[in-house]
């Protein structure tokens, strides 16, 4: 898009959410709360994080017709691409020129449009001709003005993270994500930085603080669901019991095995706990699905059992003092040939690339 310097600098603020949404999975988890960064006092409604979400609308495509006596024009877009003029440009904006569901995606599209460009007002030139052809003349200059702006913003927000770290708890990673949102407001104003940017970062913050509940081992699952039906109020008022109609029920499913892990964990037996994950799949699913997952179950403690038999007699064989390493060798290919039959060559592989593994640990120890 620009010089190097500068398209690492845009790329910059990228990485470094990255590194705040891994750091924080990587890390223990806070409990203390902390002010909210959009709470349900911003008008950012569940249907506009949604809207937000979707990619920029297109009209329908259409394909080049070029015969054998047309010249082909060696710039044009190959056969059948979608050029630029596909983007439906009406529906875009039908919202407003500034809105919270397209504009930062049209911006973002413009950077990737014109990544090329030599040099920062190279880009800027390109942006303007591309704006102002696109738009009538008082549109377009609100366009490109606000889009300077945010390009700006941009870059000077990766210098001003240029050292940020990963987050190694809830508050940390909120923390920053508040401060890259304040950054942007005074850079560009309460109203426009929310406009583009608050559906996303809202969406971000309750990802952080639904998966810091979700996932606290040390909470009972009637205490969790209380915590998660206060922050959907506080987050989303007259939305909050919509945030939980989530269309995938498998991944609904297993969110509740973990809201109540630790209930599941404190069963007096695993025929009890067994019970009772039947009794919470039957809440998602049909009861076709449930004996599925019931099978898939026993298959896999029957392999867990089956391996554990194998590890017992594996160890007999290598602990024997009577055999030769060849003689190991080939009865360890014996045994998993009997025990895995048709997986034996694929449990070689594994073996090996364990085996590979844990030579290089104790060869390379970590400091």
């Amino acid at each position: 898009m620009m010089s190097i310097k500068n398209k690492k600098i845009v790329a910059g603020i990228g990485v470094a959410l990255l590194l705040l949404i891994l750091g924080y999975w990587l890390f223990p988890k806070g409990n203390e709360p902390s002010e909210y960064i959009f709470d349900n006092s911003y008008k950012i409604s569940l249907d506009d994080v949604k809207r937000s979400r979707k990619s920029l609308p297109v009209k329908p495509s259409t394909t080049l017709d070029i015969s054998k006596n047309q010249t082909v024009d060696p710039s044009a877009p190959a056969e059948g691409v979608q050029t630029d003029a596909g983007l439906d440009l009406k529906t875009i904006f039908k919202d407003g020129l500034i809105n919270s569901y397209t504009t930062l995606k049209y911006f973002k599209h413009m950077e990737h449009l014109f990544r090329k460009s030599a040099t920062p007002g190279e880009h800027l030139d390109n942006v303007r001709d591309y704006l102002f052809s696109q738009f009538p003349e008082s549109e377009a200059q609100i366009l490109f003005d606000t889009y300077k702006n945010y390009l700006q913003c941009e870059i000077d927000l990766a210098e001003e993270f240029t050292n940020l770290t990963s987050a190694k708890s809830t508050q940390e990673a909120i923390d920053i994500l508040k401060k890259i949102q304040e950054f942007r407001r005074e850079r560009l104003g309460a109203e426009l930085a929310d406009k583009l940017y608050g559906t996303d970062v809202k969406a971000k913050e309750y990802a952080f603080r639904r998966a810091d509940i979700v996932g606290d081992d040390t909470l009972y699952g009637d205490t969790k669901a209380e915590l998660l039906q206060k922050l959907n109020t506080d987050m989303w008022g007259e939305d909050a019991d919509a945030v939980e109609k989530h269309p995938n029920e498998y991944n609904r499913y297993r969110e509740k095995m973990l809201i109540y892990k630790k209930d599941l964990d404190e069963l007096g037996s695993e025929e009890s706990r067994q019970a009772k994950i039947k009794e919470y799949r039957k809440e998602f699913f049909t009861p076709e699905v449930v004996k599925k997952l019931d099978e898939v179950d026993q298959q896999i403690a029957a392999e867990k059992q089956n391996e554990t038999l194998y590890r017992e007699k594996e160890k007999q064989i290598l602990e024997s003092t009577g055999l030769t390493e060849e003689n190991k060798k080939q009865k360890l290919e014996k045994l998993q040939d009997e025990m895995f039959g048709d997986e034996s060559e694929a449990f070689r592989r594994s073996e090996a690339m364990r085996t590979g593994l844990e030579k290089l640990q104790k060869e390379y120890p970590k400091p």
